[in-house]
């Protein structure tokens, strides 16, 4: 019975070092590369926003100028 509880307590242990490598270290990897991910969304929702608006004037154009 002794040898389960030696193997849990060493199970809690690794568990307990897993957490803590996970929160010190991949957390912050991740965070740092949402970040940029944003940043890189920003700038296509941007371009997409000139690319809608220079359709529409250029469509505005053409129909005004087969209207003259």
């Amino acid at each position: 019975m002794a040898s389960q509880v030696d193997k849990n307590s060493k199970d809690i242990k690794d568990i307990k070092q897993d957490i803590k490598t996970i929160k010190d270290n991949h957390l912050y990897h991740i965070e740092k590369d949402m970040n940029r991910m944003d940043k890189t969304i920003d700038k296509m929702d941007n371009r997409l926003w000139w690319v809608l608006g220079l359709m529409v004037v250029s469509i505005v154009v053409g129909y005004i100028g087969d209207k003259i």
